[in-house]
């Protein structure tokens, strides 16, 4: 028994030692073209791009709700895009808040504006300010803005 156990040990030492020594990778050096599977300038490990990467960051989100609901909209990329660029680009008046009968309210990129949709007014009431659009802008976000909600005071 004793003469089977120190066989066993001295084999499994001797495999132990074979099987650590064993190399499972080839020893030739990388040549050109062998590295297509390296990452681009300016790529990722997930494959994306930084400017794709700076895309995702600057995606705008937007919510639409009536003064008078809780019943919360998310507006279409594309949607928030119309309307920002309208607040974004407009003159503000400054001396504060319009007395509109506001019956919308926007989240847009997490600033909240509300906004009359019978004079085409916008309310920043965080920063005490105003702006008045267009008839062409009234309209257009007016229609966007009937696709979630109903306009108007009722």
């Amino acid at each position: 028994m004793k003469k089977v156990l120190a066989l066993f040990l001295v084999l499994t030492c001797t495999l132990s030692l074979v099987a650590c020594g064993k190399t499972t990778g080839s020893e030739e050096p990388v040549t050109d073209g062998a590295v297509s599977d390296m990452l681009e300038v300016g790529e990722n490990v997930s494959g994306e791009t930084e400017q794709t990467q700076q895309a995702i960051v600057e995606s705008r989100n937007g919510t639409i709700t009536r003064i008078d609901e809780e019943k919360i909209y998310d507006l279409t990329e594309e949607e928030v895009k119309i309307i920002a660029d309208i607040i974004e680009n407009g003159t503000w008046n400054t001396e504060g808040v319009a007395e509109c009968a506001n019956d919308c309210k926007l989240i847009i990129d997490e600033r909240t504006y509300y906004y009359h949709s019978e004079c085409g007014t916008f309310n920043d009431k965080m920063n005490n300010q105003n702006l008045s659009v267009t008839a062409k802008e009234k309209e257009s976000i007016n229609a966007i803005l009937v696709r979630y909600i109903i306009l108007g005071s009722e």
